[in-house]
């Protein structure tokens, strides 16, 4: 008897192993890569856009493939279109941020809005986070063109945008920098 009930917890099925998508090494080196061309001081634009137009093409390859599946591995594909050059890259990093809230909560949402801002920008439309500042040769930087009725301060701090009246100091602050100083993209 002993053996029998011995047999039957032995013979006991595994349970189930959940499947984990690991993040995709090569997205995270794109990303590390695209952050650190942006570290220079100054940044070389004509190496910074080769670079950034060499990854858009890896990443579009990735994704054609699909081998962009964890939320991580969805964001950093959306800042390097967010470092695209027109609306169907900034457009395109909108959808990919979305899908990475949508398969990972805790992802920093920030870079939704900043992609949404730049995308309206790009079609001549104002943004409504106020993520995108501007400085024209000599001028003084200031505030993208921003429709302020779309989004209220509470959703602005929800995505980890500074409130308007925070991003009004900061191009206070930012005209009393060195004029060669620039923003993190």
């Amino acid at each position: 008897m002993i053996l029998s009930i011995l047999a039957l917890f032995g013979c006991k099925p595994e349970p189930e192993k959940a499947f984990v998508a690991l993040d995709n090494a090569a997205l995270v080196e794109m990303y590390t890569n695209d952050q650190n061309d942006r570290k220079t001081n100054p940044i070389d634009w004509s190496v910074v856009n080769k670079n950034d137009s060499l990854r858009r093409l890896r990443v579009r390859q990735l994704l054609d493939s699909g081998k962009v599946n964890t939320g991580k591995d969805l964001k950093n594909a959306a800042m390097i279109f967010q470092h695209g050059t027109d609306s169907t890259d900034y457009g395109l990093a909108v959808q990919l941020m979305k899908k990475a809230i949508e398969k990972d909560s805790t992802v920093n949402k920030w870079l939704f809005a900043a992609a949404t801002d730049r995308y309206l920008l790009s079609k001549g439309e104002p943004q409504i986070y106020g993520t995108q500042y501007e400085k024209m040769g000599d001028e003084p930087w200031r505030l993208g063109e921003i429709d302020t009725t779309k989004i209220s301060d509470a959703e602005r701090k929800a995505y980890g945008v500074k409130t308007l009246a925070e991003q009004r100091e900061k191009v206070k602050q930012m005209n009393l920098k060195d004029p060669v100083d620039e923003p993190q993209k």
